[in-house]
């Protein structure tokens, strides 16, 4: 499961390429830092030059309400999921959250990549441009957090995803896990946001 992120460009090289083409393509009103549902966030697209720019909101309208996850196993066969299958899109992100049970409070991790500051969240969009994040079964570490990654991709990876000549594939290699700061956002309660972490269509 994925429903929060965080987004900061910076000045590294692994940035460079996308700062080009959000200044190429005068984009700059997109949610940045940390990005939650329902917020316009940046997204690449199948475009020239392996990818274009584009925003999008974050989460689609359900049959039982809203959906920010899709879950790959089986999504071809979800009515929901079906018709975006064709339209992949990938979101940038320096990590994502997630949260652990700590006693008797919950204790929010950042979890990044080891090797790159920059990686990218698979996604699929629809015609509204809205998208959702697609994620699988966790593996190694990530395992002990949720039993829910979203899939994740690097740099090299891009033009074949967008294409659709990559699969969803769980990569959980060379991660890293912060305990951050609680209060710099509300952890969800329990049950306040069921149908925005729902993935699957009944």
């Amino acid at each position: 499961m994925c429903g929060r992120y965080f987004f900061e460009l910076k000045e590294l090289p692994a940035f460079a390429r996308l700062k080009h083409k959000i200044e190429q393509q005068a984009l700059f009103e997109f949610a940045r830092e940390e990005v939650f549902p329902g917020n316009q966030a940046l997204v690449l697209v199948n475009g020239q030059e392996d990818f274009s720019l584009d925003v999008m909101k974050w989460g689609i309208e359900g049959p039982y309400g809203k959906l920010i996850n899709a879950r790959s196993e089986g999504i071809e066969k979800k009515k929901t999921f079906r018709s975006m299958l064709s339209k992949k899109c990938l979101i940038p992100c320096n990590g994502f959250y997630e949260w652990v049970k700590v006693g008797k409070q919950k204790q929010k991790i950042l979890i990044q990549r080891e090797d790159a500051p920059l990686f990218y969240l698979a996604g699929i969009y629809n015609e509204h441009k809205e998208f959702v994040i697609v994620t699988g079964e966790s593996v190694r570490q990530m395992k002990d957090i949720h039993d829910r990654t979203p899939i994740l991709m690097l740099e090299d990876q891009i033009p074949l995803y967008l294409q659709d000549e990559l699969e969803f594939q769980v990569d959980n290699e060379r991660l890293t896990f912060t305990a951050v700061d609680n209060r710099k956002a509300p952890v969800p309660a329990k049950n306040s946001q069921l149908s925005l972490f729902d993935e699957d269509e009944r």
